[in-house]
């Protein structure tokens, strides 16, 4: 191989890690929730904006894939970060306090955040299995995800404390007093300050995808000179998709790791989007957010080491039952809303998110060819978006359900509280339903299970 082509291709390993780093690493998620609530926004509006974000995700997911798949995945890449400055610009300038233009604002964002998650999803791992795959190195892919995913949790951990502290008045305001007493800043801008962060890393992510390597330019140049550019090169994305989706359709194994992901993945994200007003609930002072997202972030770092194993000596249907094992744990402990102690129910519905993404992109990558890889990965991030959005709805009618049978002699706040703790109940009935719909639809959809079964060990004395 071309010295130089190595060279830009373990350059697209580098840049997958640091891209995948600050994607993610967002300064605001340890207060998302209290912060679109101390905006001005009502939790039901935060509920519909959610919604409104899972189904621009649903809705641009296939496409992008299909897109990346036909005119390149640094192209969907450098979209999708583009996207993001907007969607953190959006958040920078919006007005503090109850308006139509502050819930438009918002909206704008939860469009663009969809839409630039939807571009990212599978695109970013796309080109660099398919790196390791030109370097033929695929298989180190399960180790390439293992440190990726120790640099995200090093990144966020960092980036879950700061963020925290810098949502705090009289820490900010305390750290510059001792520069000069003069300099303080008013609530109003203290409370942007964490998107602030944000926009400036999703520029620094912009960057960073202009410089990533188009190893398919050339197959993809072939293929548009066959199609040429009228009807054909019109059509070639829902060939694309469809191609895809009949491939999909004939493997059912990974029509099982798409839906036991979706299954997995809904719950825990739920639970996620709304874990920081889970704990105000159990009285942890806002100022440690921060340190309880940063720890999640290293919990996920063991959960990488975890993954790894499992896939490598278990089989799928053995993994699946241990990550529903975990996560049922979690959210059965969460539904007690125990003071402070509570904090530790919540690592099983943040370790599911991370152990998910691992496994499906392990089993997806290894199954799928290269020329619909990106396009199989959408069909998986669009089953867990609708996933989520689905959860987002049925939690939306739940909670207007509550509140209007919780309704008394008490105040918002109360009534409020009272709401969400009850509603946190629901979550484990939830995902027992799922996963008896999965379980049986494995078995009575597949007749040839054994691959479900099958450890890698046995796969490979069969092979």
């Amino acid at each position: 191989m071309d010295e130089n082509l190595q060279r830009k291709l373990q350059g697209n390993l580098r840049r997958f890690m640091l891209f995948r780093l600050l994607y993610t690493a967002r300064f605001y998620y340890p207060v998302f929730t209290i912060l679109f609530l101390d905006y001005g926004l009502s939790l039901e509006q935060f509920a519909i904006l959610n919604i409104v974000w899972a189904i621009s995700i649903v809705i641009a997911e296939v496409p992008s894939g299909a897109m990346a798949d036909i005119v390149g995945k640094k192209a969907l890449l450098i979209f999708a970060s583009g996207l993001m400055v907007v969607e953190m610009a959006l958040i920078v300038f919006a007005p503090i306090g109850a308006s139509s233009l502050l819930f438009w604002m918002f909206l704008g964002n939860r469009v663009c955040s969809g839409l630039s998650e939807a571009a990212a999803s599978g695109a970013d791992e796309a080109l660099a299995y398919d790196s390791l795959k030109a370097l033929g190195r695929e298989d180190e892919w399960a180790a390439l995800l293992e440190r990726t995913t120790f640099v995200v949790s090093l990144g966020f951990f960092t980036t879950m404390i700061l963020g925290a502290f810098a949502y705090d008045p009289a820490l900010v305001n305390n750290l510059l007093g001792m520069f000069s007493r003069s300099w303080t800043l008013p609530d109003t801008i203290v409370i942007r300050l964490p998107v602030l962060l944000t926009l400036l890393t999703a520029c620094t992510v912009f960057v960073v995808t202009l410089g990533l390597y188009d190893l398919d330019a050339e197959e993809r140049n072939a293929q548009k000179a066959q199609d040429g550019e009228g009807l054909g090169s019109l059509l070639a994305p829902f060939r694309q998709i469809y191609s895809a989706a009949q491939w999909t359709l004939g493997h059912r194994f990974v029509l099982f790791v798409i839906l036991a992901a979706l299954a997995l993945d809904s719950v825990g994200r739920q639970f996620a989007v709304l874990s920081s007003e889970y704990y105000r609930i159990i009285d942890i002072p806002v100022s440690w957010f921060g340190f309880v997202g940063a720890g999640m972030s290293l919990i996920g770092i063991v959960n990488a080491r975890f993954s790894r194993y499992l896939v490598s000596n278990h089989s799928p249907f053995f993994n699946f039952l241990v990550l529903s094992l975990i996560l049922m744990l979690g959210l059965i402990g969460i539904s007690f809303a125990i003071p402070l102690y509570g904090v530790i129910f919540a690592v099983g519905a943040f370790a599911m998110m991370g152990m998910v993404q691992f496994q499906a992109s392990y089993y997806l990558n290894r199954e799928a060819d290269s020329r619909i890889r990106a396009t199989v990965l959408s069909f998986k991030g669009l089953a867990l978006n609708l996933g989520l959005g689905f959860a987002s709805l049925l939690y939306t009618a739940l909670v207007a359900s509550l509140r209007e049978v919780e309704r008394g002699n008490i105040t918002e706040a109360e009534l409020q509280e009272q709401v969400f703790v009850e509603s946190m109940a629901a979550f484990p009935i939830y995902y027992l339903i799922l996963f008896v719909i999965i379980v049986l639809a494995a078995r009575l959809a597949i007749r040839h299970c054994a691959v479900f079964f099958q450890s890698p060990s046995k796969k490979a004395e069969n092979s």
